[in-house]
């Protein structure tokens, strides 16, 4: 216990038997060690040898703390406790600086928080609410702990792995999905689709397709046969020049044939989203893919390996890979675009990744990542859509006009008459001479494209004939 310093004064009594210096030797060795006033003080031997209060023996810089407690016996403010903030170690106590309270190391005029030694200048902003770093800001971007977020300039859901902001919250623009190769086009990213382009769609490290030779949409014929696909009460399937080539088995469809880029294989769906292929040799079984749940779908185009449909209810374009039968979401139709409809061939893709559908206002085309536009406008519902081997595009309307469009502007470039009216439903394809292939109930006409007269009629019981129902079948 420290003792107040009028304690360690000498009594009055002491101070008064003080004699003077002109006592005998013997005179002054009576006095049991009182020295005579006047002398100089001699530090802590007990006795108050100038006889003045202000100096007492213990207490040399009379701050009223003996040397045991006190660090600086000639500075009369150190000792005791510690005066905040008075620029002096006051109780010599080095865990408790003056001006650094909390022993963070950070003084007064710079520590926003002298009672919480993890805030001060300098220190890791933490997660936590506090103001650790002392620079005005709470877990602000930048913090040391917290988590890695990428910057997506483009929106398209996943970030720039080169753009990266460690902070307890994501930034405004920045999300904990990295991987876009190319953060500021939104058709590119890890689930975009890879297509004839020079691109790296899918940011698999490689460009383009292993084959950019085909074209997208529907295909008409292989080793000079046209090709088919129908079905009756009988079933479904694809059938050749004098061959059947599908499955007996499935109880609608068949929606969106087409081909592959080599024509080794076909690819069709049985409008409840199931999806299907046959490949060489062929023969009355089909291999079933996967399943779109997206209740009714139609259409369906093949390109590079993925498989595309519509869904009637929303107008969307949905993707499946052909090989794990993942699916993803292709492009939205939005609310702009007219909603096409989505029959046998009312859609087809060009090999830049575009593609086109069918609809009562015109062509509408989606484009990976965005919402769907109209490419024009036309007065007459165009039912079926349809690429040629030189990936020009063609759309037959009601009044039975064939339109080569410009697939930039929508432009139409020239046009034919068919010189039979259509019927209720019918599909367009393009054969390798650029003549055109039209469905109607029972039978298929090939139009020249010179002058839109019929080439060549096939009848579907000369080739399917079955008890019951309907013939509905199309090119590709």
């Amino acid at each position: 216990m420290r003792m107040l310093p009028s304690a360690l004064l000498l009594p009055a009594t002491l101070a008064a038997a003080c004699i003077d210096v002109s006592l005998s030797a013997t005179e002054k060795e009576d006095t049991a060690g009182i020295d005579d006033c006047g002398n100089s003080e001699v530090p802590y031997d007990g006795v108050d040898n100038d006889c003045d209060p202000a100096t007492p023996d213990d207490d040399l810089d009379d701050d009223g703390f003996p040397a045991a407690e006190d660090c600086d016996e000639e500075d009369a403010v150190v000792g005791g406790d510690e005066v905040p903030y008075d620029g002096v170690d006051n109780d010599c106590d080095e865990a408790t600086p003056d001006d650094d309270l909390d022993g963070d190391g950070a003084g007064l005029i710079d520590d926003c928080d002298d009672e919480d030694p993890t805030a001060f200048p300098g220190a890791l902003e933490l997660c936590d609410g506090i103001d650790n770093d002392c620079n005005g800001e709470v877990d602000e971007p930048g913090s040391g702990e917290g988590t890695d977020w990428f910057a997506d300039d483009d929106s398209d859901g996943f970030g720039d792995p080169h753009d990266i902001v460690r902070a307890c919250t994501p930034p405004a623009g920045y999300l904990d999905e990295a991987g876009d190769c190319d953060d500021a086009d939104i058709t590119v990213n890890p689930l975009g689709v890879e297509v004839c382009n020079g691109v790296d769609d899918d940011c698999d490290g490689d460009v383009d397709p292993t084959d950019c030779s085909g074209y997208g949409g529907h295909r008409v014929d292989k080793d000079g046969d046209y090709y088919y696909a129908l079905y009756n009460d009988r079933g479904f399937g694809i059938l050749g020049s004098s061959d059947w080539y599908g499955s007996n088995d499935a109880s609608s469809g068949p929606e969106g044939v087409t081909w592959n880029a080599d024509l080794t294989a076909f690819y069709y769906n049985d409008l409840m989203g199931n999806v299907f292929e046959q490949t060489e040799p062929f023969d009355d079984t089909s291999r079933k893919v996967g399943t779109f749940s997206l209740g009714q779908v139609g259409g369906g185009v093949e390109l590079d390996g993925v498989y595309y449909v519509g869904d009637y209810a929303n107008g969307n374009i949905h993707a499946m890979d052909l090989t794990t039968g993942a699916i993803s979401r292709y492009a939205d139709l939005g609310s702009t675009a007219c909603k096409p409809y989505f029959g046998n061939s009312a859609m087809s893709i060009d090999t830049d990744g575009r593609l086109y559908a069918a609809s009562s206002c015109g062509v509408v085309v989606y484009t990976p990542g965005s919402d769907a536009v109209m490419l024009n406008s036309w007065s007459n519902l165009i039912s079926a859509v349809a690429m040629d081997a030189n990936n020009d595009l063609f759309g037959i309307d009601y009044s039975g006009n064939i339109i080569h469009f410009d697939k930039t502007t929508g432009a139409e470039l020239s046009s034919i008459t068919i010189s039979v009216s259509p019927s209720v439903t019918w599909t367009l394809a393009v054969d390798e001479n650029g003549d055109f292939l039209v469905n109607y109930w029972g039978e298929q006409r090939l139009f020249s494209q010179v002058d839109g007269s019929v080439i060549t009629t096939w009848s579907a019981s000369s080739y399917y004939p079955g008890s019951s129902g309907y013939y509905w079948y199309v090119t590709f």
